[in-house]
């Protein structure tokens, strides 16, 4: 009987990725390669691995395995011939979102849609689609809105990868223009990119829109994400893709922009459970599908974690995430890399030290129902103190290497929003010893309190370097508005309670009353939040016993001159977070607010005990006076 030797042929992973192999360039191996870095392509770079099976043949046969060998080479010609376009491919593009839902927009394998994939439910939103694409200016217009988001407002998350996005847009371009039925998740996350971006124009190209439109930016912006709301709702739970996912965090991101947190978190909650529908909670490591699908599902996944732990805590609301029955993988943060700039921070390297902080904390036990209570303290400061050793030279909580910031003035900015995290974070569950008279209190709480104020008052410092990289641009950024309240607020709270004015750093703490007051006041100038806190800070002030050396120190920190707080700015005014040039938006005094005059709130307050009876809006649905201990 003639033997047989039978062996399986394992899958070879091939010398280069399809790129370096059309180009016939030495290949690096690692995803993204060294070619496809530099050349900013990371999201084309893959590895074909050559088709193998089981090999079967006789001893005495020669030529089989010659013909086994043919038949691989053959097949690896097959998988390598195609030529790989400049752009991204559909497989990309699928896994994305960002082509038709007919043209399957999940992961094959285990995440797969198992129905069958028809335009039935893309028929039926005709009167939705039709309403959209009314309501969407020329494609000009359009094109500036896309490019100013990139450029600027994307920067804050990092939640859409430009290069396939830019490419995704240009094929919904081609679709609309040829009379095809373009994609509905894709025109809503259109409409979700154009109403966000208007929260972030530039005082030259925001009058300039409002002159050739004919309507104030916050009108249409509220227009488009009305619309924007409609169509999204129309579209099937688990058949938009990461798409969907993607203009849902973009609904959270515009709501906290507009101040409106509770609906943040909401709408934050819509995105998560979409994720889940779409299998973002589980682990991707065996699920056939390239790199780049790989990073860009764990990205997002990982920006919605980031988001929950936050907004959470914020809010004091328990998290949407369950830790414990979700994967959460880093991403590798390697796409935006290249050899030239190897230290410069990936765009979404803080979402993932967020993430990374988030993790920590929540194995804590008892801090799952995102609340921080003071029992927690000295655990979170130590996570938080090793989480900010962890930071790369460019965000280093001490010396920061600032070489980056006036070319990339994105990594000044997330530079200040990880300081701020950290601070607000070791402050949250020791704020109350800043509402009591500590005279007579043991030395731990003494101790605990000095602790308060210097977590309060790094965390001005901190609150003031990202007022300057966003001032006067962006002033709608909330996050820096409360900030910068709440802080100031409790320091205030902390001076009213010292009897004895024994306060540690007590000369410190009223000068980063009067800078918040000097930032406050200019604020408020633009949005009705910050006008509100301008209003509630200086009823506090009222209230502070300053001596008379004291009030000049406050008053020199809170200066109102409208050239110094120009010249104090340290960022350009023009700031875009891809590039420092620009052209001067001009002194920003005088310039109308984006609400109308009459919407400002200007109460008539003549007392401190006015406060009782004082319409907080926005605020008070986030902040609760009572919490100062004032006794009104």
């Amino acid at each position: 009987m003639e033997k047989r030797t039978s062996r399986t042929a394992k899958a070879i992973r091939p010398a280069a990725c399809t790129e370096c192999q059309r180009r016939k360039q030495k290949c690096s191996r690692e995803w993204p390669c060294n070619h496809c870095r530099m050349r900013r392509i990371s999201h084309l770079c893959r590895f074909v691995p050559k088709k193998t099976g089981r090999v079967s043949y006789g001893v005495g046969d020669r030529e089989s395995p010659s013909r086994n060998r043919q038949d691989v080479d053959e097949d690896s010609a097959q998988a390598d011939s195609p030529g790989i376009s400049a752009v991204a491919g559909e497989g990309d593009l699928r896994v994305l979102g960002y082509l038709p839902d007919s043209q399957s927009l999940h992961v094959a394998g285990m995440y797969a849609d198992t129905s069958s994939t028809s335009d039935d439910w893309h028929d039926a939103l005709s009167a939705e689609m039709e309403s959209a694409l009314r309501t969407l200016p020329p494609k000009p217009y359009i094109d500036t809105l896309v490019q100013n988001f990139l450029n600027d407002a994307n920067y804050h998350y990092y939640c859409l990868y430009p290069p396939t996005f830019s490419d995704g847009y240009s094929r919904w371009w081609e679709v609309r223009t040829s009379g095809g039925s373009v994609s509905p998740e894709f025109t809503c996350l259109v409409l979700r990119v154009c109403a966000c971006s208007l929260q972030f124009l530039k005082t030259e190209e925001r009058k300039r829109l409002e002159l050739e439109l004919g309507e104030r930016v916050q009108t249409i912006s509220e227009r488009y994400h009305r619309v924007a709301r409609q169509l999204s709702h129309s579209i099937p739970t688990g058949k938009g893709g990461l798409t969907q996912v993607q203009q849902l965090f973009l609904t959270a991101f515009w709501y906290k922009n507009d101040a409106m947190f509770i609906e943040s978190w909401h709408t934050l909650a819509a995105a998560i459970h979409e994720a889940q529908e779409i299998g973002l909670h589980k682990s991707s490591s065996k699920v056939p599908m390239t790199e780049f699908e790989r990073e860009m599902r764990r990205r997002v996944w990982c920006l919605l974690y980031s988001w929950d732990w936050q907004m959470s805590t914020l809010l004091s609301r328990p998290l949407i995430m369950n830790s414990n029955c979700c994967s959460i993988e880093i991403p590798s943060m390697r796409l935006e890399t290249s050899g030239a700039d190897s230290d410069l921070p990936s765009p979404i390297a803080h979402i993932v030290l967020e993430c990374q902080l988030g993790q920590a904390l929540c194995k804590m036990p008892g801090l799952a129902g995102g609340t921080l209570s003071s029992s927690h303290a000295d655990a979170i400061q130590y996570e938080t103190e090793k989480w900010f050793s962890s930071f790369p030279p460019a965000f280093d909580i001490a010396a920061p290497d600032k070489r980056f910031d006036e070319e990339h003035p994105y990594v000044a900015l997330q530079r200040y929003h990880l300081h701020i995290s950290g601070y607000m974070i070791m402050l949250t569950p020791i704020k109350w010893s800043l509402t009591k008279n500590l005279k007579s209190a043991s030395p731990d709480e003494r101790n605990t309190q000095e602790r308060a104020i210097s977590y309060s008052l790094k965390l001005m410092d901190a609150s003031e370097g990202l007022f300057k990289c966003i001032f006067p641009d962006t002033p709608n950024f909330h996050f820096v508005v409360f900030m910068i309240f709440d802080a100031a607020a409790f320091l205030c709270s902390a001076i009213i309670h010292d009897k004895s004015r024994s306060l540690f750093h007590r000369d410190k703490v009223i000068e980063s009353i009067g800078s918040a007051i000097n930032m406050m006041e200019w604020l408020a100038r633009f949005t009705k939040l910050a006008s509100t806190c301008n209003v509630v800070l200086r009823r506090l002030v009222m209230k502070l016993p300053l001596s008379s050396h004291e009030e000049k120190t406050f008053r020199s920190s809170s200066t109102t001159d409208s050239k110094s707080q120009i010249k104090s700015l340290q960022s350009p005014p023009n700031l875009s977070m891809t590039s420092s040039s620009g052209e001067d938006a001009g002194d920003p005094v005088g310039e109308f607010p984006y609400f109308d005059i009459d919407q400002m709130p200007t109460p008539d307050m003549a007392d401190f005990g006015d406060l009782v009876n004082f319409d907080f809006g926005d605020l008070g649905r986030i902040w609760d006076w009572e919490s100062l201990n004032l006794g009104l």
